[in-house]
Formats: structure tokens, sequence, C-alpha cells
């Protein structure tokens, strides 16, 4: 598996090479004009003066996406599936894996990509590209790299239950250690514990689509890995109910004893108990 970034990508894409890219798509001459007067508007520095810009696209500006979209699908997508049409590979903006069937063909391919990319202005990132070997129970050998990230899901080798209860080593997906590291700031930052002139229904109301989906999207694979963020919901949950009820404060264990009571009255009030009331795993 080949994993790469591209260095600084928005601040490097060849405006000529990128025009050459719109033009296939768009023919109205008003269209290119305000596309190219927006490349290459200036931009003001920190100190206040003004520089022409003669590479890249506005990051923050609202097309900037698409027209990096645009030029990576020439740049990349379609090179790749003319040049190596049996490297089966997915890319999000800048960000690709590639799949490879061996070392040798990894390191071809990913050699290969390197010389492209510099032909069209852009430079394989040197940390953050590397080739990954998709380690598990039959594929036993032993290399630096045995895991990847790639749209906020960790590839690695994990242990897995298999037909008649037989552990065994799988490579598969699960939410990322920066993934869990956001959602745990998002739970900090919703300062349950302030809002405590609302009832726990209504604060149910206002977290649940959030819960529902991180579930839906990271819950998809490797479940066990979104548990740790349902017990901090959960502890935040706690923090209400100390502030919210004085004879719960300072009372760690008769607030736990708390919400597991409301949890097992009411069990579908938060999403999150909703879906550890079915197999995770």
């Amino acid at each position: 598996m080949v994993e790469f970034d591209i260095k600084a990508a928005f601040d490097h894409i060849d405006h000529e090479l990128l025009m050459k890219a719109v033009r296939t798509h768009i023919k109205e001459d008003w269209i290119l004009l305000y596309i190219e007067r927006w490349l290459v508007a200036p931009f003001e520095a920190a100190d206040g003066v003004r520089i022409q810009r003669e590479r890249g696209t506005p990051q923050g500006g609202v097309i900037s996406p698409m027209l990096m979209n645009l030029f990576m699908h020439y740049a990349f997508d379609a090179w790749m599936q003319r040049n190596s049409p049996n490297c089966p590979f997915a890319r999000y903006a800048d960000d690709a894996v590639v799949h490879c069937r061996s070392q040798r063909q990894a390191e071809h391919v990913m050699r290969s990509i390197a010389s492209r990319l510099a032909v069209c202005g852009l430079t394989m990132h040197p940390e953050k590209s590397k080739i990954v070997y998709c380690k598990d129970s039959n594929r036993r050998a032993g290399y630096p790299h045995v895991s990847f990230t790639f749209l906020g899901f960790t590839f690695r080798p994990r242990k897995a239950i298999g037909q008649h209860n037989k552990l065994f080593t799988s490579f598969l997906p699960g939410a990322s250690a920066q993934a869990l590291k956001r959602m745990r700031r998002a739970v900090r930052e919703w300062r349950v514990n302030r809002q405590t002139h609302v009832t726990l229904a209504a604060v149910a109301r206002l977290y649940n689509p959030v819960i529902q989906g991180w579930w839906q999207y990271y819950g998809a694979f490797y479940r066990t890995a979104m548990l740790g963020i349902f017990r901090h919901i959960d502890s935040a949950l706690k923090r209400w109910a100390g502030r919210k009820y004085k004879i719960l404060h300072g009372r760690k264990r008769r607030i736990s004893h708390w919400l597991d009571t409301v949890h097992t009255a009411a069990p579908r009030l938060f999403y999150h108990w909703q879906v550890t009331e079915q197999q995770v795993g």
C-alpha cells in the first residue's frame, strides 16, 4: 500500500495547467475570465504588503477545493488509470492511498507518482508519504510501517473474532486517534455542565444529532473504538447532574447510580445509549 500526501498542495498548483483543465469543461469566456482573475488576485501579507499570486489557489476560497479536485483528476486520477490500471486507489483532495501487490510494485508506483507530481509542479510530502504493509494473520512479515490514516480512519492490524469464536489478526479501519481527539474536544466545548437551566431531555435533543452523525460515520468499522467517546459523553452528563441537583453535588458514586438509573428507565434517551444496547465490536 502506498500512502502519500502532497506538500502545500493548494499553494503550488500551476495556474497554466489548472486553466487547461478548466477549459476542458468550461467554454464560457466570462467564467474563464473570472477564474483567472481570482487566481492571480494579490493577497495581503501580515505586514500589510500586497503580494502578487503566481501559483496556487487561495486557501479558504469557496471554489478552491473544487479546483484542487479538478487539477488532481488530471494530474493523478486519470494518469493512474492510464499507467497503473491494476492498482486501485482512493484520493481525497491532496491525500491518497494506492493498493499494490508487492513491495517491489509499491516502490515503483511511489517513484512514478513522485515523478508525475513533480511534472505537474507538486511535491510528494517526504514525511507523510510511505509504503505500508497490511499485516494480518496471513501476512506476518516485518516492515517499518504497518498502519496508515485516511479520511479519519486508521487502518492497522487489529484483533478480530472469526468462526467458532477463534481470535485472529485482521487489517481493519477504526476511528483514528486524531478523530477521537476532535470528538472529545467537541464534547468539552459543549459545556454540558453549564446547561443546568434545561432538562436532560433537552440536552439529548440538542446533541443527539451530533452523536448520531459520529456513530454513522466512525461506527461503520471497528465500533469498539467509539466506546471511549461514549464514556466521555456520559462523564459530561454526570458533571451536569452534579451541578443541577444539589443532592448529588460532590457525590460521584451517587451520580453514577443516578445516571445508571436514568439509562435503565430511558435507554433510548441518548443516541449512544441506543447503540451500546446493540452488539458493539
